[in-house]
């Protein structure tokens, strides 16, 4: 495992095509905008972490710190958006799901979210991706709403204190 840099932005592009084709519920995954695809991978925007088997990229997960995307999270939890960070964008291909790669991945983000000083995470999970729900709450994710993301991606919503 490490952080993902600019320079893996093409590897990272490529990994996201492939969890966008193999996605059993295309409901399951918010695509990254174009906007966001050019910011990918600049620590400024994001820090991502990424599993590899061998050269080929098999997981991957973010802290997200772009204030904007997940300022609509922190309206609805009543939290402090300046001091609140968004776990996101976390996959894993099909072949190596169940070997708790994203609990793994998930439990490095959230060490450098402490070390940046936030004081909260929030994260979202499709109420049916019972994966990732187990994952985020096995990290110690509460659950606190349901909403529409963006009007149109139904999420649970969750908050860790850090």
């Amino acid at each position: 495992m490490r952080e993902l840099t600019v320079k893996d932005r093409d590897v990272f592009l490529e990994f996201n095509e492939k969890i966008l084709d193999c996605l059993q519920n295309k409901e399951w995954f918010i695509p990254f905008s174009k906007e966001e695809y050019d910011q990918v991978l600049t620590p400024e925007h994001d820090f991502f972490y990424g599993i590899f088997d061998g050269d080929k990229l098999v997981a991957v997960s973010g802290l997200l710190l772009d204030k904007s995307f997940s300022k609509e999270l922190c309206d609805v939890l009543g939290v402090d958006v300046e001091t609140t960070a968004e776990v996101g964008g976390s996959m894993v291909l099909p072949e190596y799901r169940g070997q708790n790669l994203m609990y793994n991945i998930n439990v490095k983000v959230v060490e450098k979210a402490r070390e940046m000083g936030f004081k909260r995470l929030v994260a979202t999970v499709h109420p049916d991706n019972v994966a990732s729900r187990t994952s985020a709450e096995k990290l110690g994710f509460v659950k606190k709403a349901v909403i529409q993301r963006q009007g149109k991606y139904l999420r649970n919503v969750y908050l860790m204190e850090l």
